[in-house]
């Protein structure tokens, strides 16, 4: 299954609920690999937020994706205490 590097903040803008990868000519789309339509990926972020979705390649010629909402995941770690600190 293929990664991608995402934005997760574009699922707020239209079209809601939908991550845009890369408008048609951009830069983003010259980076990125092969995609079909339909395609599942996973779709990532600097955060460690994770998802498999769907590829949709728009009448516009945007590459976007459909997030499986069943599949999110954070993989780091949530910390279970504060760290605590220590006096010399």
């Amino acid at each position: 299954m293929k990664r991608l590097w995402v934005d997760f903040n574009t699922l707020s803008s239209a079209p809601v609920d939908l991550v845009k990868i890369a408008a048609p000519g951009s830069a983003d789309e010259q980076a990125l690999p092969p995609l079909r339509q339909g395609e599942r990926v996973l779709l990532y972020d600097a955060d460690g937020l994770e998802v498999e979705a769907i590829i949709i390649h728009d009448s516009a010629g945007w590459w976007l994706a459909l997030p499986d909402t069943s599949t999110w995941r954070d993989t780091i770690p949530a910390s279970d205490s504060t760290p605590s600190l220590s006096h010399p």
